[in-house]
C-alpha cells in the first residue's frame, strides 16, 4: 500500500469560510426627548419636606438631625429610603435621578 493510494490522506488547500455578513440595526432616536417639568418643595411638616412633579407627588426628603433621608414614593409612610445627603439641594436632585 503506498501513501497516495490512502483515500484518508488530507489536501493541503483548505477553501475559505464565508461567514454571513454582520447587520448592525441602530436603533433609531426619538424625534425630541420628554420634556420633565422642574420639581416643586413644599414643607410639609417641621421636619419633612413634599417633593412633586406638578401635582404628582415624588417622594419625600425628611430632616433627620444634620442628614437630609431622601424617601421615594407618593405616600409618606410607604416610601422608601434611596439616599442620605448633608444638603437639601443634593436631596432633591438624588429624588430627581431616582425618579426615573
Amino acid at each position: 500500500m503506498t501513501l497516495t493510494a490512502d483515500r484518508r490522506t488530507r489536501t493541503t488547500a483548505r477553501a475559505a469560510r464565508t461567514a454571513a455578513p454582520f447587520v448592525e440595526s441602530i436603533p433609531a432616536a426619538p424625534a425630541s426627548p420628554p420634556v420633565r417639568r422642574a420639581l416643586t418643595v413644599a414643607r410639609a411638616r417641621d421636619d419633612v419636606y413634599r417633593v412633586a412633579d406638578g401635582e404628582t407627588v415624588v417622594g419625600h426628603i425628611q430632616i433627620a438631625g444634620p442628614v437630609f433621608v431622601v424617601l421615594l414614593g407618593s405616600v409618606y409612610n410607604t416610601s422608601v429610603e434611596i439616599a442620605q445627603c448633608l444638603d437639601l439641594e443634593t436631596a432633591v436632585t438624588r429624588l430627581e435621578c431616582a425618579r426615573g
